[in-house]
């Protein structure tokens, strides 16, 4: 089954907890806190693999999880890290962060895959707490706390396959877009007579002498289609990864009856290319070629009668075949073949673009890692503070140690966050969050 879109839920591998541990050796006269860190925990990372071109892989599993990290061990043995899972995906797929809404017009791009082996991580793993060990100094010789694990994240990530070809087969249904990828590839769609015969694109790799390039099948394209008449909507996009379109001219379609109206076949390529503009400024721009099809149902008269009159309208008219009796299908493959490598080295040129570049201006304070960057909102519920460092520190803090109970409390004194919190606390009953943690019984 094709399937183009998808939303998952990833989670990170939640930290190994710290250990406390106290070194006890006979015949070792010293002994003191020797308790290791806990584990870091995996990550999910979707990794772009070119054996598939589909994301009907998600469709009986939607949810994914990384392994947590073990627990700190005596003898200052460090937790073993989570394993990292990988999800593979198709290239062309497009990686948005849908956590926080689901409107995806508003929704963060994470990374759009287009190259074997590009990944990006969704979902970061929870970092391993610190052992007592770790909190050995001068004024601090006997800790008898560890911290715990931080949580794995957890996304809403939302997939978009964009299928990549490097030539893209457009036109109405019935055109011989399925006969022409059949005569030039190795794919199998389905061929009937009726519209909508193919209801999934179809992709296939064309072998020219000692080169390649792939070609793809796009259905339903109607008048109409960029409003979401037929299934235009559906496969459009698709069209928008294509390097050069193929436009199919079925002409047949000239003939009435018994009179020829090559005018006719002008106004169908005008229907369709109205789609494509009405759909993306990116299609409006795409390099294009209009190739005749069924041109053995035409008398010679007629064929030339059609060429002439594309070329008098100013249509990119490049070539006429037969997609059924394979007539001028192998001569179109050789002489798409130098504008498809002209559209790769192109592409090429263009990601090798340096990036406009930019004096940075440094901003420490508002550096998420910090543990005193954060904010306060007081509402109707309560006080709320939120900043990366601080939500971790206080999800990883063992409020059932007496020790790490008290540096909490140190840790909140020396960023000024004890004294906001009491000045804008004016009833005891308020209750304090620092991201989902609730600390009033703690301060």
């Amino acid at each position: 089954m094709f399937l183009d879109e998808v939303t998952i839920t990833v989670l990170g591998g939640n930290g190994g907890n710290g250990c406390v541990s106290w070194r006890r050796e006979k015949y070792v006269p010293k002994g003191g806190p020797d308790g290791g860190d806990g584990g870091n925990g995996g990550n999910v990372i979707l990794s772009a693999n070119s054996n598939t071109d589909t994301l009907s892989n998600f469709l009986s599993k939607k949810r994914f999880e990384a392994e947590s990290g073990k627990v700190g061990m005596g003898q200052r043995a460090h937790g073993k890290r989570g394993e990292d899972l990988i999800v593979h995906v198709p290239l062309g797929t497009l990686i948005y962060d849908v956590t926080n809404t689901m409107q995806r017009e508003k929704c963060t791009i994470i990374k759009d895959v287009q190259q074997s082996g590009e990944s990006a991580i969704v979902a970061k793993g929870g970092k391993g707490g610190f052992g007592n060990a770790h909190f050995t100094s001068s004024t601090r010789q006997r800790p008898d706390f560890a911290e715990l694990g931080a949580q794995g994240e957890e996304k809403q990530i939302y997939l978009q396959l964009k299928l990549i070809a490097d030539v893209g087969i457009i036109g109405f249904p019935n055109a011989g877009k399925s006969t022409l990828i059949s005569r030039i590839s190795a794919a199998k769609p389905k061929i009937a007579s009726y519209p909508f015969t193919t209801l999934i694109p179809n992709l296939g790799v064309v072998h020219v002498d000692n080169r390649s390039f792939v070609a793809c099948d796009i259905p339903g394209l109607i008048e109409g289609a960029s409003t979401g008449k037929g299934l235009g909507d559906f496969f459009l996009k698709h069209i928008e990864r294509c390097s050069i379109l193929l436009h199919l001219l079925d002409a047949s379609n000239a003939r009435i009856d018994d009179t020829f109206e090559p005018q006719r076949l002008i106004e169908n390529y005008r229907k369709l290319r109205h789609e494509l503009e009405n759909y993306s400024t990116v299609l409006a721009h795409k390099r294009e070629y209009v190739v005749l099809n069924k041109i053995d149902l035409l008398s010679p008269d007629e064929l030339r009668l059609l060429e002439d009159t594309c070329k008098n309208e100013d249509l990119p008219f490049f070539y006429s075949i037969s997609a059924a009796t394979k007539k001028g299908v192998d001569e179109l493959t050789k002489a798409l073949m130098p504008r498809i490598i002209q559209e790769r080295e192109k592409s090429k040129m263009e990601s090798l673009q340096p990036a406009t570049s930019f004096m940075p201006i440094l901003k420490p304070h508002e550096e998420s890692h910090r543990m005193d960057a954060y904010e306060i909102k007081q509402t109707l519920d309560g006080i709320f503070i939120t900043g990366e460092r601080i939500e971790q520190f206080a999800q990883m803090t063992d409020f059932q140690s007496r020790g790490g109970l008290q540096r909490f409390r140190d840790v909140l004194k020396r960023t000024h966050l004890f004294q906001q919190i009491h000045t804008l606390r004016k009833d005891s009953s308020i209750p304090v969050y620092i991201g989902n943690t609730r600390i009033d019984d703690y301060i």
